[in-house]
């Protein structure tokens, strides 16, 4: 079955270890072509993640290098095709297709420095989805691990705005509980949870509370549930069917056409123990037609991803 994931860090991986190849293997990166190959990933969303460490000023020059990366070292004729439209995700499912497709999301509005001219720069370059902080406050938001969140900037809601215009998905992965409301008021699109899991299945700060849950599917949203074992549960091993506690419960709050997957590899220093890396997604595949209908998991593979994606992107 087709694969659609909504978010990896192989880029950020990349752009500080040039020696590193997409192609060539590199056991140091958990998304690679022969994973996406042997698992039948057919579109990887790449985020744009800009470490703490990289100095302010130079934040949207890092992330022009990891663009760059991407250009240059993971877009490949016949391999991996840039996607920037409905269109292009239509094409990468059309039976004759060999190649796979890569999207461009950014994770964390500094690396925009406060100016709307740098995301309709990054737009035109291939930004396709934003997500508004990482974990901590920049000019657009504040993110989960402030100890005193409040919601989205004034910045952050021009922000908002230029995205909807544009055709940016948004994305509320990260961002702090004010600023999630924010986001649900004022987009006039549907918006996805890249990479976030159930807080009432495990309580930890970066899941969402039902109550999120419920809004991102009534917003026509989808979440996409991430492979972070630190989100998943308590335990020093998690495993495949730990995850599968969170699918339960999104389905069980009615779901089942909002559920999709993130992965966060290459984000990740710690994995699930039977899940290291994007070759051994077909295992997730594997566990879910054990228990549910090919057809509902065709939904959360790729299905729920093409519906939100035809809805915003041109």
């Amino acid at each position: 079955m087709k694969i659609i994931d909504a978010h990896c860090d192989t880029l950020m991986k990349m752009t500080q270890n040039e020696s590193l190849s997409f192609y060539r293997g590199d056991e140091q990166l958990q998304t690679q072509f022969d994973y996406m190959e042997r698992s039948d990933v057919i579109l990887q969303v790449f985020a744009l993640y800009t470490p703490p460490s990289i100095p302010i000023s130079a934040r949207f020059q890092f992330t022009l290098k990891m663009i760059d990366a991407f250009y240059e070292r993971i877009v490949k004729p016949g391999k991996i095709a840039p996607i920037y439209s409905t269109d292009d995700i239509d094409r990468l499912f059309e039976s004759s297709t060999r190649h796979r497709g890569g999207m461009l999301s950014l994770e964390g509005a500094e690396a925009l420095q406060g100016e709307l001219v740098n995301l309709r720069i990054l737009h035109r370059l291939g930004l396709r989805a934003l997500g508004f902080t990482w974990n901590h406050r920049n000019e657009a938001a504040d993110g989960v691990e402030e100890p005193n969140p409040s919601g989205l900037s004034q910045f952050g809601r021009s922000l908002l705005r230029e995205a909807n215009r544009l055709g940016i998905l948004l994305d509320v992965s990260h961002l702090s509980e004010k600023g999630f409301w924010d986001v649900i008021e004022r987009s006039e699109a549907p918006i996805l949870a890249s990479h976030s899991n159930c807080k009432k299945v495990y309580d930890h700060q970066r899941n969402l509370t039902d109550e999120q849950l419920r809004a991102i599917i009534s917003k026509q949203g989808v979440i996409g549930l991430t492979f972070v074992p630190q989100f998943i549960h308590r335990r020093a091993r998690v495993k495949i069917k730990d995850l599968l506690a969170h699918v339960d419960h999104v389905l069980s709050i009615g779901g089942e056409n909002h559920l999709a997957f993130g992965s966060d590899f290459d984000g990740i220093s710690r994995t699930m123990s039977d899940l290291e890396h994007t070759g051994y997604y077909y295992l997730v595949v594997n566990e879910l037609v054990k228990r549910y209908p090919e057809e509902q998991v065709k939904k959360w593979l790729h299905g729920n991803w093409r519906r939100l994606f035809s809805t915003v992107l041109p």
